[in-house]
């Protein structure tokens, strides 16, 4: 049946959007299409993440009256902006540089601050901001260190600030009230008297946020129309440049009052600087900087904003602009209207400048410097508070405010500290001080911007249109410039102690292991050096190329194949197997991949299984210190996530060469199922396939922590095999002692061979083979028969042999490794001689050696099955394997024994006709650590067999570490 004509599909949009079923022509439900089901989920999670966002932007600040652009950025911006230094201390400066370097020093102060504030646009719109000023701004953009450290500078900056702000305001409020004094010293005054402003203004902040928007417009308009007064009073000095008779009253010393209004004869005479005294260009700008040193004021209400990514832009720009144009407009208008001596010698030359009365001036004197003291008071505890709140520094969590109310516990904090401050006394004593503080903030703004938009790091998404990374370079570089240029010693300081704070809160990051994500996610932690980081990894991951792992230049790259609980994904312990690695890693400065594998089909619940397992182990690599990465998948089975791990982990030509796996235990392989032992050993299989070196470790007590010390030994095992391989049973044990945990240790390397061999001539030969490849170790070399260790011999030839004579006829690779160490031998003479005055340049072989080297490939391809148990003249230990049953195990009791004078104890034989058991028991049985070549499965085992063997042959031993080399190992013992 034909289905009625359908509606358009914007209509049935909106019916999914509204919660409605799409209907056909009748009225009926249809049946939805899974195009529509998706269309309408993806509505559904616009919706709610809409709402999440409208929720998130308000949660912080219930019932709180949202600020604009002009009342919440310009106008705290512009008010902290014109403060004390406009009116008391700005005269005072153009005496003393001149018109042309005073409108330097301001252009200097008013760049910076227009860079930074570019800077801090782009850093504002590049997400959504929230309450915490710009330590939130910054965080989100280059991670809680920097914003941390910013947020504690610019905290100490508007405190320091405060106190500066109120000793401007009592020099204004003395010079127009004289009686204001408790007695001859001037500082005791200001201290009193600023500590009294300084109690009022922390009431009025502590009421709340919207008490202040309410006065600060009144004390900005009262700054305004002092300005105003100054701009208008040089004009009208200008045209009546009478004598003021009230200013020569007050001082009857001076017969000139220095007001000659704009001429060229004066504005000409002030252009050149006329310093006295110890002041400089640089003194002078350590002091006005603080005059513009918060174009961020705006940023610090961000939460009191209605929609701070739009506001703080504009509004920090424009009130930059105003008040650079204030600064340069009054350096020639004063300057050019006043006579030099009268601008160095009267610091409140603009009361007497002003028209109709000084009073205007005194009262925008004080309205300004209270104006600006109010916003820095109202902006540094809403820093502090929100540091406190992420927990970046442990000491501020009980300034913490609760929820949706004010800081006030920060604001008296605040207060106290600014009264500390105060008690300096000095206005110019303060200043200093909070130069540098601005500018290592600034530095510090423009530097980490800089580095975030010159990368195109993808999570720096600045929307403001102006913004461009030279302006952040070009900033940074006025920035750090003038600070040096001002004082290189309090730079230098100031920089250590921003580092110092960056390295504290990274510490207390990665230590807490904090979690900035707030309730909806979209705050998610940031690091400024991310994109460095990644452009570098991948330039040189780029670069790369197989041959730069080869022989020298060989790390371990270790892949950890580590057990999972299958129920929740927890990493199960696998007797400290994970410390061996961290110990691998310190000296090999390779990589290490800890990987699981969760069976079961891979779903939404298993993939969440996975996922939180893996963040479990991130914490479990950073607590043991390893040098590497987790990984944790979802595979049918566990042995087919082995195979895909092998085959497929790693980036690049950074791939795993490494296999590491832990050995059943005996109560645990007796609980296994075949089809897990068939598992089991076909990963072993994949990781020779997969050309990978294979260690399988295992332990009856657990492998030692970091920090465990250990003595004893180490020992080496080469049965029937000298120099095996690539030389990978030397190197481990050689990486494991540059670690502290086994340095204390001592490596000892024993050599199984057949008989016939000359032991004095392979030992001495082995032990200089060790020296030339840089390796400390004692070499003791045992002979036995090739039936007393058929798991190697068979290793050699893939068949069961009766003798070392079979073994050598059927593989040369004895052979060609007997003659390489003759080759060891002829190598380590030459560099003798090549240093020997009296060589002459001539290389010889030592005949002796070479004699030695033959007649030991003769001799063990002659050997028989016919020798027994005894020590012959030349020290050689010769196994015996004809002892069983209660006298063997009778001699099994006693220690190890060395002594080649002696006879060799008789060793017995364990259930599969091998005496290395028992040897391996009497001489390894006590040391810390034994590492021996993995025995091939034979043809004829079944897994289950080959893993019982396995078993048998390593039982007795405490921490083993069974290597199967793969031939490809691109590794080299000896140079």
């Amino acid at each position: 049946m034909n289905a009625g004509p359908q509606e358009p599909f914007h209509v049935r949009f909106s019916g999914m959007l509204s919660g409605g079923q799409p209907t056909d022509a009748d009225g009926g439900e249809t049946e939805r299409s899974s195009a529509d089901q998706e269309l309408q989920e993806i509505a559904m999670r616009r919706a709610t993440a809409h709402t999440m966002f409208k929720a998130a932007a308000i949660e912080e600040r219930p019932g709180q009256t949202l600020l604009g652009t002009s009342m919440g950025v310009f106008l705290p911006t512009a008010q902290n902006i014109l403060g004390i230094i406009l009116f008391i201390r700005l005269p005072w400066i153009t005496g003393q540089a001149g018109m042309l370097q005073a409108a330097v020093i301001v252009s200097m102060g008013c760049i910076s601050s227009v860079l930074t504030s570019l800077s801090m646009s782009g850093i504002a719109t590049s997400g959504r901001v929230s309450s915490g000023g710009c330590y939130q701004i910054i965080k989100k953009s280059l991670g809680p260190e920097f914003g941390g450290v910013v947020g504690l500078l610019l905290f100490m900056s508007n405190t320091f600030g405060v106190a500066m702000y109120m000793l401007g305001f009592v020099e204004a409020l003395q010079d127009a009230f004289p009686a204001l004094s408790f007695g001859d010293n001037q500082s005791n005054d200001n201290r009193i008297l600023g500590a009294i402003t300084l109690g009022v203004l922390a009431v009025i902040v502590y009421l709340g946020m919207t008490y202040i928007s309410k006065v600060a417009f009144f004390f900005f308009f009262g700054v305004l129309l002092a300005i105003f007064s100054i701009f208008l009073g040089t004009f009208v000095h200008t045209a009546d440049p009478d004598f003021n008779p009230e200013w020569s009253l007050s001082n009857p010393n001076v017969t000139d009052n220095g007001l000659v209004g704009l001429t060229w004869e004066n504005f000409s005479e002030n252009m050149k600087p006329d310093y006295s005294d110890d002041n400089s260009f640089s003194t002078l700008l350590a002091l006005f900087f603080p005059a513009v040193t918060d174009p961020l004021a705006g940023s610090n209400l961000s939460g009191d904003l209605k929609d701070a990514a739009k506001s703080i832009p504009p509004g920090t720009l424009a009130a930059v602009a105003f008040t650079s144009f204030i600064f340069l407009a009054q350096v020639f208008l004063v300057g050019g209207a006043a006579r030099r001596h009268v601008l160095i010698s009267d610091k409140l030359l603009v009361t007497r400048m002003a028209w109709p009365i000084p009073h205007i001036i005194y009262a925008g004197i004080m309205l300004s410097t209270l104006g600006a003291g109010l916003q820095s008071m109202a902006g540094a505890p809403r820093l502090l508070a929100a540091i406190a709140k992420d927990d970046v520094v442990p000491i501020l969590r009980p300034l913490v405010p609760p929820p949706g109310e004010e800081p006030r516990r920060v604001v008296i904090l605040c207060a106290t500290l600014s009264g500390c401050v105060l008690m300096l006394g000095q206005l110019d004593s303060v200043a200093p001080f909070i130069t540098m503080w601005f500018l290592t903030c600034y530095a510090i703004i423009n530097g980490a911007c800089f580095l975030l938009a010159f990368d195109k790091s993808p999570g720096f998404r600045p929307t403001w249109k102006y913004f461009h990374w030279s302006s952040s370079l070009a900033g940074f570089i006025l920035c750090t410039g003038m600070m040096f240029f001002i004082d290189w010693i309090y730079a230098m300081l100031a920089f250590f102690l921003a580092i110092a704070l960056y390295k504290y809160i990274q510490w207390q990051v990665a230590k807490k292991d904090i979690d900035l994500v707030q309730a909806h996610g979209d705050d998610a932690r940031a690091d400024w050096s991310s994109g460095i980081r990644f452009a570098q990894a991948r330039k040189s991951l780029l670069a790369l190329q197989e041959h730069d792992f080869q022989f020298k230049y060989w790390r371990p790259f270790v892949l950890f194949l580590c057990t999972l609980s299958e129920e929740d994904g927890e990493y199960i312990p696998q007797k400290g197997m994970i410390n061996l690695i961290s110990q691998l890693m310190k000296r090999g400065k390779g990589i290490a991949f800890v990987a699981g594998t969760i069976p079961g089909k891979f779903n939404t619940d298993n993939h969440h299984k996975a996922a939180e397992a893996k963040k479990k182990m991130v914490g479990l690599l950073r607590d043991r210190q390893v040098s590497g990465f987790p990984e944790v998948i979802v595979s049918n089975t566990i042995a087919e996530g082995h195979v895909f791990l092998i085959q497929g982990k790693g980036f690049g030509v950074l791939r795993p060469n490494t296999v590491m796996m832990g050995f059943p235990s005996p109560e645990k392989l007796a609980s296994m199922s075949q089809t897990s032992k068939d598992d089991l050993v076909r990963t072993w299989k994949a990781a020779q396939v997969g050309e990978k070196t294979l260690m399988l470790c295992k332990g009856s007590r657990d492998f030692p922590n970091n920090s465990e010390r250990l003595s004893g030994y180490v020992d080496v095992w080469w049965v029937f095999d000298i120099l095996p391989a690539r030389g990978m049973l030397l190197i481990i044990p050689f990486l494991l002692q540059q670690s502290k945990v086994w340095r204390g240790t001592t490596l000892r390397l024993f050599v199984v061979t057949g008989y016939g061999e000359d032991v004095s001539v392979l030992t001495k030969t082995l032990q200089d083979m060790l020296a030339a490849a840089g390796l400390v170790a004692t070499v003791h070399v045992i002979q036995m028969d090739a039936k007393d260790a058929p798991r190697y011999t068979f290793a050699q030839t893939g068949k069961d042999v009766s003798s070392l004579g079979t073994l050598v006829s059927q593989n040369s690779s004895i052979q060609g490794l007997t003659q390489y160490l003759a080759e060891v031998s002829l190598n380590i003479q030459t560099e003798q001689q090549s240093h020997s005055p009296h060589s002459g340049g001539e290389v010889t072989m030592n005949p002796t050696f070479e004699a030695a080297a033959e007649e030991t490939v003769q001799a063990s391809a002659a050997s028989t099955t016919s020798l027994h148990g005894e020590t012959d003249a030349s020290g050689r230990v010769i196994c015996h394997h004809s002892e069983n049953g209660a006298k063997a195990k009778a001699h099994r009791k006693k220690g190890p024994t060395l002594d080649t004078k002696g006879s060799l104890n008789f060793l017995a034989s364990d259930k599969y006709g091998s005496r290395l058991t028992e040897a391996f028991f009497k001489w390894s049985g006590n040391s810390a650590l034994t590492i021996i070549a993995l025995p091939r499965q034979q043809s004829t085992q079944s897994s289950v067999m080959y893993l019982d063997s396995l078993s048998t042959l390593i039982q007795d031993l405490p921490l083993v570490i069974m290597i199967q080399e793969s031939g490809n190992e691109k590794v080299q013992l000896y140079a």
